[in-house]
């Protein structure tokens, strides 16, 4: 029996993950003094599991699509799901969230133009459209994806000049991250990069796809993001690029923009968990919600901080 052996490398983020690629044109190559990475390496089998179109390991149903040709959208590349799917438990593996473009829309499973595979098949239920003509404003919240890196980020628009091409701040990239913008000297985190036309969504709905709720799994509470929802299960991204099947009754909305100030006690999220913390002050036009953290200040992005639980 023959292997192939396939490579990620991935930085983790407040709790999701982003990737760094050399495939391509310059990604990433905006950045000096990128933040530590992790390298895997996951042995696949020429005999990899099987499943029936539109299915996947997880309890969650074949579901249909919105998204038509030519739009962009957000899933996890081919060699990545191939591998998951081999795995002893796909619910312990990594899914990356990348940019494609969707090439035939299907019932139940799409062919979609991948950056790194080519034309491939994936579930409808692990793609997240991204209709085209979309507009943005100062403030709005959307999803896209890390335009001079790679990987699902949800961004703030921080000027609103061009509605088509939004300059954004992306919020899933730590604020104080020790990678540091080449034109801006900031970190990436606390930089401005404008988004390409019918490259993002604005996030409307607390059960939207790419929206942020916190779900219970019978302990804690814990931050992810919404892949799709099907009546009443919510097929979910959390900490560590981890998929998760929830019951809608065990999740709860967590406001887009959050209604607190200074002095107030909050949830806000730490390894991908909601904690009890202190607001400290409040960044409106960064979408950044500041708290204590062991004797320090901690800058928690929109959509991981709530009032109440």
């Amino acid at each position: 029996m023959t292997f192939k052996k396939i490579v990620f490398t991935t930085i983790i983020t407040g709790g999701l993950l982003v990737s760094l690629s050399s495939c391509g044109s310059n990604e990433a190559s905006n950045t000096e003094n990128p933040p530590q990475v992790e390298t895997s390496e996951v042995e696949v089998t020429e005999e990899t599991a099987t499943l029936a179109p539109g299915m996947t390991p997880f309890d969650f149903p074949t579901v249909g699509i919105t998204a038509e040709a030519g739009d962009y959208v957000l899933t996890p590349t081919n060699k990545m799901w191939t591998a998951a799917i081999a795995a002893e438990d796909p619910t312990n593996e990594t899914y990356i969230y990348y940019s494609a473009k969707m090439s035939a829309p299907g019932e139940v499973e799409s062919e979609i133009e991948s950056t790194f595979d080519g034309m491939v098949k994936m579930p409808n239920s692990m793609i997240i459209p991204i209709p085209k003509g979309q507009t943005a404003q100062k403030g709005d919240i959307v999803l896209t994806w890390w335009q001079t890196g790679s990987g699902m980020q949800r961004a703030i628009v921080v000027d609103d000049a061009n509605p088509q091409e939004p300059v954004v701040m992306y919020l899933d990239l730590a604020y104080d991250n020790p990678a540091t913008d080449k034109d801006s000297g900031k970190s990436i985190g606390a930089t401005e990069y404008p988004l390409a036309p019918d490259s993002f969504v604005k996030i409307t709905d607390s059960w939207q796809e790419g929206n942020m709720i916190a779900a219970n799994d019978g302990e804690r509470w814990n931050s992810v993001q919404i892949v799709k929802v099907a009546g009443e299960k919510i097929l979910t991204v959390g900490f560590a690029g981890r998929m998760k099947v929830y019951a809608k009754a065990d999740c709860q909305p967590v406001p887009l923009v959050p209604d607190v100030e200074a002095g107030d006690t909050v949830q806000a999220v730490f390894a991908g968990s909601f904690r009890e913390h202190t607001v400290t002050r409040v960044d409106k036009e960064i979408g950044r919600v500041f708290v204590e953290q062991s004797n320090a200040e901690e800058a928690i992005p929109y959509g991981q901080v709530a009032p109440t639980l």
